[in-house]
């Protein structure tokens, strides 16, 4: 399996503090999106791969796809980029090993509320960091690497 340095849940997937900052904190390689969007969406994936700096992989994958790649390849450092809670929770149940969830940033929408500054959750993403504290993974907020991280189960369960 991959050596994944982090997974970051994040709409915007690759953007200024993925490039500049995360990248170098976590010595990655290698950015892994895995969003269906952008797997079958040619204009996206263009805009993706001329975000990303020349010396790291860019691979853009549908959710089966990849699990299989993050399940059967080696060696790699590895960022796992996505856009939703749900998308990880699918990760983890498909067998891929993951001990903690970076949340950059999820956008307002109906039925979200406000926890903390660029995090909203629905009650499904509140289910989700639930489920994964009971599994032991855990899911925080950091904007950038020296940022403290929030612990978002901590703040849900207020």
């Amino acid at each position: 399996m991959l050596n994944i340095s982090m997974v970051r849940v994040d709409e915007r997937l690759i953007h200024g503090q993925i490039i500049i900052k995360w990248i170098e904190a976590t010595k990655a390689d290698r950015i892994i999106v895995i969003d269906n969007d952008a797997a079958f969406d040619p204009v996206l994936g263009k805009i993706l791969r001329m975000s990303t700096p020349n010396g790291i992989k860019l691979e853009i994958y549908n959710l089966e796809d990849g699990i299989k790649v993050l399940l059967t390849q080696e060696n790699d450092d590895v960022i796992i980029l996505v856009k939703h809670l749900w998308i990880v929770k699918k990760i983890y149940e498909g067998g891929v090993s993951i001990k903690e969830v970076n949340v950059g940033r999820i956008p307002s929408d109906e039925g979200r509320k406000k926890i903390c500054s660029n995090v909203f959750l629905s009650d499904e993403d509140m289910d989700i960091i639930k489920y994964f504290n009971k599994e032991g993974v855990n899911v925080f907020v950091q904007i950038v690497p020296d940022s403290i991280p929030i612990d978002l189960y901590g703040l849900i369960s207020l």
